[in-house]
């Protein structure tokens, strides 16, 4: 689960994530990758957990044998928009 699902959601369309794609939809892929980081260390994603770069870095690396470095990358792209957003809304 992610908290503030669609606050991210807003965050995210009004950052223009998504805006240029013709096949797929980012803001949707985001969401994917948050519920799979989720899934990977058993725990929501909260602004408890995900407030920081060096959160983002920790996680990253807990998961990192589990997932292909690509595929880390884009969890990484997502967990920094999900900061963003916490840093911006104070969460």
């Amino acid at each position: 689960m992610i908290d503030h699902e669609s606050l991210f959601l807003d965050f995210i369309a009004h950052k223009g994530v998504g805006s240029k794609d013709t096949v797929a939809s980012s803001p949707a892929s985001y969401i994917s990758y948050l519920n799979s980081v989720a899934k990977l260390i058993d725990r929501d994603i909260t602004p408890a957990i995900l407030r920081s770069e060096s959160d983002v870095r920790n996680i990253a690396r807990s998961i990192s044998e589990k997932r292909k470095e690509s595929t880390i990358q884009n969890y990484c792209s997502a967990m920094r928009q999900y900061v963003a957003m916490v840093e911006e809304n104070g969460l």
